[in-house]
């Protein structure tokens, strides 16, 4: 096929990225008709969120090893590929078993997709503008993610709300897209050679370990408050507050997990240190806020501080991802950032799972109160070897 530009090629790789990382979201809102269609109560919900990120680390596995070796193009396209089979099993196997394995294998789409599809963004904004910021590509491959995670559950939920099939519609609408992007993205030109390939598993230096140690904790932190706000809205306006609207719970769902998206652009000349040290200051109260609305029975005070939380956990995860971005030589750079997202996805578990448990022991004040303490202790451990060090990039071009 015909190539584009790689200007060109860029704009269609992010939404080739967005539209994967959305379909992978489309179920948030759904899971009370799953419930109500398979017969399953709220630990299987549990259990099949636990399997989604179960394919989001083997994913990212695989992309670890064999990305590189593979070139940019050939991977995103075997990403999306994934990602249609999983909307066919959602449409042509409506059963719990459909439901399991449908998750799995949108999981393993998006942790398939994640590195690659970044370091194919950084080195066509590489070629297309050699001269630029290339904080630019870090922003707009983070937005992608978020964006993209957030658009899912807005989706699905107008969807389930006013139209017909609630459980089929929403998988055949981004199945139609993922069928356009996979088009699209074929003109996009391939950016990875020989020399980009390595031939061994990458290393920090020793004087970056602490940095690198730091960046991926930021990452889990990030996800964890995504995965917070994924899971915990449709139940809270349902059981808490009354509210059965299944546009609602992606609206609101889309409030948090977009705002990460939203801060992504509107501070996107942060440096990461400046924009860790906003993070840190401005989670703690969207956390709180979070944490008085479910209290209260605040709807409020609950998006309000989900928006807040969600910003800093987008710019804590951009931080992370800008310095291992930093940090990393060229040949290695897809590899590292696999690492990256694989400890950043398994944060999405520990709301579900964690909070689950607790709610057992401590009632849902408690647990929710006690995750929020966590997650500030981390972060303040996060900003204190990340303002304490300031390590200097790679030198290797981009």
């Amino acid at each position: 096929m015909p190539r584009t530009t790689h200007r060109t090629g860029f704009a269609l790789v992010a939404l080739a990225y967005a539209a994967t990382t959305t379909a992978g979201s489309v179920p948030t809102p759904l899971y009370v008709l799953f419930q109500h269609r398979d017969h399953f109560g709220t630990a299987m919900v549990s259990v099949v969120f636990a399997v989604y990120v179960i394919g989001v680390i083997a994913g990212l596995l695989v992309a670890a090893a064999h990305a590189d070796r593979l070139g940019r193009r050939p991977a995103l396209t075997a990403a999306i590929a994934v990602q249609l089979l999983a909307c066919a099993v959602f449409v042509a196997w409506p059963a719990l078993p459909g439901l399991l394995l449908g998750r799995v294998l949108s999981g393993l789409s998006v942790g398939l997709i994640s590195g690659p599809a970044t370091t194919y963004l950084l080195e066509l904004h590489r070629h297309a503008r050699p001269d630029a910021d290339r904080g630019h590509a870090e922003v707009v491959s983070t937005a992608a993610n978020l964006g993209g995670i957030a658009l899912g559950p807005l989706l699905s939920g107008v969807l389930a709300e006013w139209a017909p099939a609630p459980l089929r519609l929403p998988f055949l609408a981004t199945g139609a897209v993922l069928v356009a992007g996979v088009l699209l993205l074929g003109l996009a030109p391939e950016t990875a050679t020989a020399t980009d390939r390595p031939s061994r598993a990458p290393a920090p230096a020793p004087e970056h370990r602490r940095t690198f140690a730091a960046s991926y904790l930021g990452a889990l932190v990030a996800f964890a408050i995504f995965g917070l706000f994924a899971a915990l809205s449709p139940s809270f306006l349902a059981d808490t507050l009354g509210y059965h609207s299944h546009a609602l719970a992606g609206v609101v769902a889309c409030v948090g997990l977009g705002a990460a998206a939203g801060g992504q652009l509107g501070l996107r000349r942060l440096p990461p240190r400046r924009a860790l040290a906003t993070a840190a200051i401005t989670m703690p109260f969207g956390l709180a806020l979070v944490v008085a609305g479910v209290s209260t029975s605040s709807l409020g005070l609950f998006v309000l501080g989900g928006a807040l939380a969600g910003a800093a956990a987008g710019l804590l995860l951009r931080a992370s991802l800008t310095t291992v971005v930093q940090l990393s030589p060229v040949n290695q750079r897809a590899r590292t950032l696999a690492a990256l997202f694989i400890t950043g996805y398994s944060g999405l578990a520990i709301p579900v799972i964690g909070l689950g448990a607790a709610t057992q022991l401590a009632g849902p004040d408690g647990a929710l109160t006690g995750f929020a303490t966590l997650i500030v202790a981390a972060l303040a451990a996060i900003t204190a070897v990340r303002l304490r060090h300031d390590p200097r990039p790679y030198t290797m071009a981009m």
